[in-house]
């Protein structure tokens, strides 16, 4: 006879009495009375009839079943009959106090918003440590969560992506834009277009480098691609859409020059970069919804927030297919193929034949005004110049030799000014990312309601004299900013113990020991 696994219950169902319906399926076989052949066709009676189970399947119960059911009863008894835990089971621990509430608050925020998003979130306010799948279920018992998932429902591309599968890393890098898209800037007061350029690893999905523009141009596909060749070296292949900067004559000049294979697609076909097209999905989902949220300067400032995503979301963040994160796939491997960054600027030199002012000896090149030796003013030569950085020019000269040119106008540097922060989820990410405490205090809660509290339970006013004053505001700055609903309830606490006779600087002292602010993560 065919042994049955037992399945446990589908919904939660008392253990006691699970232990009782078991006790009753086997109450006749527990009867020493039988014999050996009345017992075996008792069994074959009850292995043969389906019974309704706690979990509510009707099927038959198998005889391994009922004779681990008479072991564990006469081991045990009835306590014996309760199902007992999986190997490996923990207590449930309840969620810290507002979590909860605070994930649903982001949810309402930006329906949208994923799980992960909202667990780092969380983390970066100091709201306690969840796991995904804890705050998943949790959400789902909520009686909020079933309308705002609702709201947030989408089509979702789920189709394989593994043409060109690259085997190690840096064996196959995709180079892609995403936008337009508008960001309002609170230094110019307008909104502004700008594209995200991306370089990524095909193996590993890790992002080598990215940078926000304004136009999704040869400048700006040169200057991401020269970045992530810098910092770990050339590519094998380089997989990209049939965009025109991507087809041009100088960038493909520039790759090939480099010895950088360019693989051939077909245009209007997105399904076939389908890794980079999940990331740009991951753009939009983390990073360009947030931007609702955020207060932005201005494009520096734009940078650094996608430079703290990317850092301490998405490179952490464990990947469905590779079993492990892309910066732990990526394993910090440089390119065999390294190249010097003179090399890099000589590759995509565009070139040009034109003819300087015959008085001055200026001429045009990418935008800036450069000037040649006086003997050369008015004749026709040959320039190269740099499509990324707007001062580098150079004269090619009979042989092969070239004399790099001046700006006709010196340019003024600007003065360095300090890093622009804005309010935002964006911003918190990138704060804890770059590691640094900032303070934020809780709205309409601070160093005046603490005098208020001890006014209020000292039933005097609160400071008298500059000692106390003093006293209380070394406390706040070490200790604060504190939340409202927790400092007054350790105050009615402090004070019920303490009464209201003692020093200040023994309700300070006890206050320290029950309200002190979550430390920094390193």
């Amino acid at each position: 006879m065919t042994a049955h696994r037992e399945e446990e219950p589908r919904k939660p169902v008392n253990p006691r009495k699970i232990a009782h319906w078991r006790y009753e399926q086997i109450t006749d076989l527990l009867d020493d009375t039988l014999t050996r052949r009345e017992r075996r066709v008792l069994l074959g009676r009850i292995t043969r009839a389906p019974v309704r189970w706690p979990s509510g399947r009707e099927r038959e119960i198998s005889e391994a079943t009922l004779y681990r059911w008479i072991r564990a009863w006469k081991a045990r008894g009835i306590e014996g009959l309760m199902p007992r835990r999986p190997k490996g089971h923990k207590r449930r621990r309840p969620l810290k106090r507002g979590l909860l509430e605070r994930a649903i608050a982001l949810l309402r925020e930006e329906p949208r918003r994923s799980l992960t998003m909202i667990q780092a979130l969380l983390k970066c306010e100091k709201r306690g440590k969840v796991t995904r799948s804890t705050l998943h279920r949790r959400l789902q018992a909520h009686r909020a969560y079933p309308a705002l998932r609702r709201m947030a429902r989408g089509n979702g591309d789920r189709r394989l992506r593994r043409r060109f599968e690259a085997s190690r890393p840096h064996q196959i890098w995709q180079l892609d834009s995403k936008g337009p898209f508008t960001v309002r800037f609170v230094k110019d007061r307008r909104e502004i277009s700008v594209h995200v350029m991306t370089v990524l690893d095909d193996f590993s999905r890790g992002v080598l480098a990215v940078r926000i523009v304004l136009t999704s141009d040869l400048r700006a596909a040169v200057l991401v691609f020269r970045s992530a060749a810098g910092r770990w070296g050339l590519p094998g292949k380089l997989y990209a859409d049939r965009a025109s900067i991507f087809d041009s004559y100088a960038f493909r000049g520039g790759l090939a020059e480099l010895g950088v294979h360019r693989i051939k697609t077909r245009a209007r076909n997105p399904s076939a970069r389908g890794k980079i097209e999940a990331y740009h999905r991951i753009i939009e989902s983390w990073f360009i919804r947030e931007l609702r949220h955020q207060r932005v300067h201005d494009l520096e400032h734009l940078n650094r927030l996608l430079t703290g995503l990317l850092e301490s979301l998405y490179m952490e963040h464990r990947h469905r297919s590779l079993k492990k994160t892309p910066r732990e796939a990526l394993a910090g491997c440089l390119s065999e193929r390294q190249v010097s960054l003179d090399r890099l600027t000589d590759a995509f030199l565009l070139r040009t034949e034109k003819k300087t002012h015959p008085k001055t000896g200026e001429v045009e090149l990418g935008g800036a005004l450069f000037k040649v030796p006086g003997p050369l003013a008015g004749r026709k030569l040959h320039f190269a110049f740099d499509p990324v950085d707007a001062e580098v020019a150079f004269l090619e000269k009979p042989g092969g030799s070239r004399e790099r040119l001046r700006l006709a106008v010196e340019r003024v540097p600007e003065e360095p000014h300090g890093e622009p922060r804005g309010s935002g989820r964006l911003q918190a990410l990138y704060d804890h990312w770059q590691g640094r405490k900032l303070p934020q205090a809780q709205a309409g809660f601070g160093l005046p309601e603490i005098f208020a509290l001890f006014s209020k339970h000292l039933q005097r006013n609160v400071p008298q004299g500059e000692a106390e004053a003093r006293l209380i505001q070394d406390f706040y700055h070490k200790r604060g900013p504190l939340e409202r609903a927790a400092t007054e309830s350790a105050f009615g606490k402090i004070f019920r113990k303490l009464g209201s006779k003692r020093p200040l600087a023994a309700y300070l002292d006890l206050l320290s020991s029950r309200i002190v602010p979550p430390t920094e993560e390193r």
